[in-house]
This record gives structure tokens, sequence and C-alpha cells, in this order.
């Protein structure tokens, strides 16, 4: 019998677009294409209309696509690790399409019953997010166990997938778990308002849950591996903060088990989260001519005695947020935090300064010091060492 397009292929439903999945392209699609329905159930649409053509191909098929479809190799098994695999190919492929429409993270999402505001669980790979997703998501709505879009509005988007669950020895690693296998709530019509940012820790040590409160930098510095591209979204490292601030935050989530912290999720989804907003910080974004366009693989080194009449530079920049005396910095990629008597130096060199004028400034704010020389030089290099100032003699 004939492969029918039925058999091979079906239309998704994903942050707004309609995705057409042809798997055609495998020896036999049907089985795959019946699992993956069942899977994906909630982003099922009935439509031959499509916004993008995502085609999979069997490891070592030929990568040819006329059309311009998304690609991505799946290996062709029936041992049951394709729906996982088609998974995080899926998840891939979103990111690539999503790239700079907004925070994108490696979260899970979770909705208020009535659908209005919701809460993203940031987490590395293997590390807790779909097991809160699938304990809290009979609650509360579920969004997402892997892939959540905040946008400049602060509405909230999820990858409404099957969960993805560690099974030790099974193939591929992970099982899928269909929403509804599991009694998941359903997720709102509308994207919900989001009420905080929360960073899992899980510890058997805890004694109980908590949320406890961190840094506006501690935040920044925990988040950003767990985004995609994020520097190349407008003001990132504003948009990330705006975020993180919501509700009160930004907090980190310690617990042992994450049942045990059901109600601290529904208090943060009850709150008024724009009123809770606490943190104070300063954003510094470059001007058209120092924003980071490229990196410079060169590194300044200083000279052993830096000369009065040298003068500092900021070097290109991306982003930047100054609270309690510290300063996060993205150039292209590479994220730093700065403290100490270097946040006043990168601060002061806004407009280009002597070695002279930086020695005055620090003396003005810190007081004189007997090895002021000294610590503004190590200061001074390890600007420079991460691409952030760079020093010319005159």
């Amino acid at each position: 019998m004939a492969t029918t397009e039925r058999d091979s292929q079906l239309v998704l439903s994903l942050f707004d677009e309609r995705w057409l999945i042809d798997l055609s392209a495998f020896s036999d699609p049907a089985p795959y294409v019946e699992r993956l329905r069942h899977l994906w159930a909630r982003g099922v649409i009935d439509t031959t209309g499509h916004d993008v053509v995502f085609r999979p191909l069997p490891a070592g098929a030929d990568r040819n696509d006329p059309d311009g479809a998304v690609t991505a190799f799946i290996a062709e098994r029936d041992d049951g690790s394709f729906p996982y695999a088609f998974s995080r190919a899926m998840t891939q492929a979103l990111i690539s399409r999503l790239t700079g429409s907004g925070l994108l993270l490696h979260a899970a999402g979770l909705a208020s019953p009535e659908g209005g505001r919701g809460v993203v669980l940031v987490a590395s790979s293997g590390t807790g997010k779909s097991t809160a997703a699938r304990t809290l998501g009979r609650r509360f709505g579920y969004l997402s166990d892997e892939l959540m879009r905040v946008d400049a509005e602060h509405r909230m988007q999820g990858l409404t997938k099957p969960l993805s669950i560690i099974v030790p020895g099974f193939p591929g690693g992970k099982d899928e778990s269909s929403p509804d296998d599991v009694g998941l709530a359903a997720a709102p019509r509308e994207a919900p308002e989001l009420a905080a940012v929360v960073c899992l820790s899980r510890s058997t040590d805890a004694v109980a849950a908590v949320l406890e409160p961190i840094s506006v930098h501690e935040f920044i510095a925990e988040v950003l591996p767990q985004s995609s591209s994020i520097w190349r979204g407008e003001r990132p490292l504003h948009h990330l903060v705006e975020a993180g601030v919501l509700g009160g935050g930004p907090y980190r989530l310690r617990y042992s088990e994450i049942v045990e912290a059901e109600e601290l999720i529904a208090s943060l989804l009850s709150r008024d989260a724009r009123a809770a907003v606490t943190h104070e910080w300063v954003g510094h974004l470059p001007h058209d001519e120092e924003r980071w366009t490229t990196t410079d693989a060169s590194v300044a080194r200083l000279p052993e005695v830096l000369s009065d009449d040298a003068v500092v530079s900021r070097m290109p920049w991306t982003d930047a947020i100054e609270s309690e005396g510290e300063i996060s910095v993205l150039a292209g990629a590479e994220f730093s935090r700065i403290a100490g008597i270097a946040a006043p130096i990168w601060l002061a060199c806004a407009r280009q300064q002597t070695v002279r004028e930086l020695r005055e400034m620090l003396d003005r704010e810190f007081g004189p010091h007997p090895e002021a020389v000294e610590l503004m030089r190590a200061a001074l290099a390890e600007l420079a060492s991460r691409r952030l100032v760079r020093l010319d003699e005159i």
C-alpha cells in the first residue's frame, strides 16, 4: 500500500506558527507519525496550510532541501528512541527559528489555573525541569518542560511538548510521555503574563522548599548558560533583568522534592508581579558606534609601567547592568561580571580617560591607598584581558 500524506505528515502549532512535520524520507514513517500524533496531541492541528516545513532525515541520508525545509538527522530505529530524538531535533529547530525574538530559556513553564499568569522555572538539562513540570503541572497549566519564550511585554509561550523523563537503560536516555497521559492541566489559549522567573536548585540536603532571593548579577550568571543566543536580541540583559525582578525576584528555589514547592509557586502566581519589584539597577546600553559587532581575538597587554597620559577607552559591548556596586557586561556571547575598583573604572570610561584621571577618580571615591598604582594596574589588566577596555599610549 502506498504511503499517504497522513501516514507521513502532521502539522503542529508552535509559537504562533504552523509547522509541517514531514517524515516521508523514512522507510516506514506511519508508526512514527502515529506515535507523534499522540505525544504531541496538544499541538496537532487539522490543516493543510503551513508556515514552516520540518523534514527530519534518516541518519546518513543526503541533506537536500530544495524547498527550503528545515532538516535534522534522526536515526531510524524501532526501539522506542525516536520520539525523544524527534523532540530534541524539534527543540533545536525552534531555537534556531526563534533566536532574537525574545528571551529563549531552557526552562519549564507553568500557568495559573485561570491562565492569566505564569512562572518560568530555569534549570540545566537533567536537573529537574521535567520532574517539576510533571509534578506541578497537575495543578498548574503545563506550558513546557524544556523551552520558554518571554517577549518584550513579558508574555510567555512554551513548547508544549511531551515530557522527557530520564529512564535508566532506556534507548536514548529519556522516554516521552504525553501531557494528557500523565494528567497535566491544559495550557491557556492566550499567552499568560510572566509572574516570576525562578532558578531551580534541587538538593537532597534541603530541609524544606524555600524561595531564596538572589542578586541581579547572580541571576544573570545563572540564567545566561540556560538561554539561547540571548545576545542577538534587543537590550538582552535589560530584558532578562526586567523579567527576573518581577514578583519580587530574582529567586532561587531550593528544594529536595519539588512537590514541597507547590504552595510557593502558587504564591508567586497570585502576586501582582510588577508591584512586587524591589531591586534597583541601572542599564548601560552602547551607542551605535560603541555596539559590539565582532570579537577581536587579540587581548591587549598592559606595559609594565603605565604612563599617566595613556588613554583608556571602553571596548564595544552589547549590554550592561549595574547593581549593588557591580556590573554585568555582555559583549556578543562573552559575559563578564565586574566588581571592586574595576566597576567604577569601566563606568568612568564612558568617555575616554587618561590613567591620571582614573587614578584621581579612585582617590576621590575610595581615598588614598599606598598600593593605588598596583591595584589600578591589576584592575585595568583584568578589564583588558576580558576585552572590556583598551589602553592607547600617546
